[in-house]
């Protein structure tokens, strides 16, 4: 099974077409992380609701080589 890190940052529609997929077997693989950079993004709400870790990381004032740097510690 493939463990999936998603980045998004509105409201993430493409996300629950995955849940959908996890559930009826579609999709080997899950949803492990969910991260955004914009702090109330319906995104990190629908996965908390899936009880998977969902993560804000704020990229305002930082180098986009800082950022994702922080991105691949989670």
């Amino acid at each position: 099974m493939i463990k999936l890190g998603i980045l998004g940052s509105t409201n993430g529609t493409d996300l629950q077409a995955i849940f959908e997929a996890e559930k009826t077997k579609k999709l080997n693989a899950k949803g492990k992380c969910f991260i955004s950079n914009k702090e109330n993004s319906y995104i990190l709400k629908r996965a908390k609701n899936h009880g998977v870790p969902a993560v804000f990381i704020n990229h305002k004032n930082k180098k986009r080589k800082d950022f994702d740097s922080e991105i691949r510690l989670i």
